[in-house]
């Protein structure tokens, strides 16, 4: 399978969940590593710049939601993390039952931002 039928696949489905970079597995993985998982963490979403304009829109807010409240890996999630080689059994474990716990804290959808803003 190549990288566009994988992705096409995920779309299909609805199952957005390894349309990441490995960084932010490798993270979770090592937060687990360090038994940091059950501590409470902060994330911040923000961008950069705004293609030489000063400000931005907020949008997209209620689909960056629905993201996070379905992230899920499946077995073909797991399996393919698991060709990897660089995770542990225990993490992939983990990964079946992971759901988002926490609580999400943004600006209004249509809210005036700016570049390095959380």
């Amino acid at each position: 399978m190549t990288n566009i039928d994988y992705t096409t696949e995920r779309i299909k489905t609805n199952n957005l969940t390894l349309l990441t970079d490995l960084y932010q597995l490798t993270m979770m993985n090592g937060y687990r590593r360090c038994k940091l998982d059950e501590r409470r963490a902060v994330f911040d979403i923000f961008y950069r710049g705004s293609g030489g304009y000063s400000y931005a829109i907020a949008a997209g807010l209620e689909q960056a939601i629905d993201y996070i409240l379905n992230l899920h890996f499946d077995d073909s999630d797991i399996a393919y993390l698991r060709s990897l080689e660089i995770f542990d059994e225990d993490f992939l474990k983990a990964l079946e039952t992971f759901e988002f716990t926490g609580d999400i804290k943004a600006v209004p959808e249509g809210t005036m931002v700016f570049p390095y803003e959380p």
